[in-house]
């Protein structure tokens, strides 16, 4: 018997989540092969597959040779809708034992072209066929192309015009998929995947208008009364009840799943029709205007967890909204919550395509918080005892005649980690250069600050910083939020600084340094 089938074994008797269930679904494994005419190697060639549960797409790195002949392998307990990204990005459809060919043009650099450009062989071939040719025309048609209009509604309509404006883009969006479907003659499953995508727009931008309308109008700012209590400078909000529209997707059943991308970002929006139920209540700091909770760390998990189980009605969507908050706190590798609330994943948590993955993802941090391995080229600086002065001043003298790359981060900031793969990416292309990476951690606790770095798999040199060292260093860069970069160039000057220095948009400017 192999080890994995014992391990599975193992695991189904030593951790019963559900006496009534007798076996686990097993995934299965799925390719994706292609050719890319007009190859370039110094891009990436990235698989996304959309899990149900996940915050994210689950990156997987596709091994292609000099011509652009390219091949994936992963696995999946449902169909799902895959991203392949090169220079642009294009969804496919998926099953359980697919093997699927896509052949298309590199020379492409938007959607619509690239498309076109699209055969397919292999299983569900004329699916994906008609997929693709529903995406061109969806990325061609102005509802999606025209953002200077998306953004000039959200600022300047209020609420009922806003939602005015949002069932006049349903009713075009639903005339462009009868066209769809008119020209195609499409297999019910493409057309299932085609509507539930289309319609996403409506319940994405209902979800996101109320605190995009406030930035858009700089109604943000808040003033501190007493602990924890705050005042805005505008009290704007959407009436109560606004979001009960998103209860119009539901109920959620397996028929949907081909369409996991849009359901993943259902399942994260419908928070806010969670948040919104909340406004009467007595809650410790409360709901702020445009859908924000705010309430104590210490508490503030609590809040959400037993929310989410009163106020989502559809058990599917309870599920998956659970397993999103678990596997949310994992990424910060943070297994304290899962820990605490483990009898109420025991209890709501049934289906095995997000029992099991969950479970694994837990013994996975756990694994990881308790004996971090520390990639060998990551060098770890002991920096407790030291000035924020003395630190700034190692790093300049550790790092003379050098391109120096700071980056600010912090394990609960999500954005930071989002941002990991991409900082693995730069330093291993630039890894013969004159340019030191140096990650200064921020307000965090230093096992999830380990098992971060070993998660990521990180080289450069790494700080860990008090909380009393942070703030100081917050202080001296004028650091209002993380992720935040440095850009030194090799002279020890600050040759730019700011959020908007992710890592694959400051790799050119890197370059330019050197």
């Amino acid at each position: 018997m192999k080890i994995k089938h014992v391990f599975y074994l193992l695991f189904v008797f030593i951790y019963p989540w559900d006496s009534e269930i007798k076996a686990i679904s097993i995934p299965k494994q799925i390719v994706v092969a292609g050719k890319i005419d007009n190859y370039d190697p110094e891009r990436p060639i990235t698989l996304y597959v959309n899990r149900l549960g996940y915050i994210k797409a689950d990156g997987i790195d596709a091994k292609a040779d000099s011509l652009g002949n390219f091949i994936a392998i992963f696995e999946s307990y449902h169909p799902t809708d895959v991203w392949i990204t090169y220079k642009a990005n294009f969804l496919v459809l998926l099953h359980p034992t697919d093997s699927l060919f896509v052949h298309f043009d590199g020379k492409y650099n938007n959607r619509p072209e690239l498309l076109a450009s699209i055969k397919f062989s292999g299983d569900a071939a004329k699916t994906n066929q008609d997929v693709a040719k529903f995406q061109q025309m969806y990325f061609s048609h102005e509802n999606y192309a025209d953002w200077d209009k998306k953004s000039r509604t959200v600022k300047e309509y209020d609420t009922e015009q806003y939602l005015q404006y949002l069932d006049t883009i349903k009713r075009q969006n639903k005339e462009l998929y009868d066209k769809f479907v008119a020209e195609n003659s499409p297999n019910e499953e493409t057309k299932k995947w085609a509507l539930i995508y289309i319609e996403s727009d409506y319940y994405e931008n209902l979800a996101n208008y109320a605190r995009g309308h406030r930035e858009a109008n700089g109604m943000n700012a808040m003033i501190k009364r007493g602990n924890n209590n705050y005042d805005f400078v505008d009290n704007w909000d959407v009436p109560k009840g606004f979001y009960d529209r998103l209860l119009d997707r539901l109920p959620i059943d397996s028929s949907m799943f081909i369409s996991t991308y849009a359901l993943r970002l259902f399942a994260e929006r419908f928070n806010i029709y969670v948040v919104d139920n909340l406004r009467d209540r007595n809650i410790d700091g409360g709901v702020l205007p445009g859908g924000r909770l705010l309430a104590r760390a210490k508490i503030v998990d609590s809040i959400i967890i037993h929310s989410t189980i009163e106020f989502v009605p559809d058990p599917l969507l309870l599920q998956i909204m659970l397993t999103g908050i678990f596997n949310k706190e994992f990424e910060k590798q943070d297994i304290a919550t899962f820990e605490k609330y483990r009898e109420l994943a025991d209890t709501y948590i049934k289906e095995p395509f997000l029992k099991e993955p969950i479970f694994q993802k837990y013994l996975q941090t756990k694994a990881r918080i308790e004996n971090p391995k520390i990639y060998t080229e990551a060098i770890l600086k002991d920096v407790s005892h030291s000035s924020v002065n003395q630190i700034v001043d190692s790093i300049m003298q550790s790092n003379k005649n050098k391109v120096i790359y700071v980056d600010f981060w912090a394990t609960w900031c999500g954005p930071c980690l989002g941002e990991m793969p991409n900082s693995k990416i730069v330093e291993d292309e630039m890894k013969d250069k004159d340019v030191a990476f140096v990650y200064i951690c921020l307000e965090s606790e230093e096992q999830k600050y380990k098992a971060t770095i070993s998660k990521f798999q990180l080289g450069g040199q790494h700080y860990f910083l008090t909380r009393q060292q942070s703030q100081e260093i917050r202080t001296l860069f004028e650091i209002s939020g993380i992720p935040f970069y440095l850009l030194i160039d090799k002279n020890g000057v600050i040759t730019e600084k700011g959020s908007h220095l992710r890592p694959l948009d400051a790799k050119s400017k890197l370059k330019n340094l050197l």
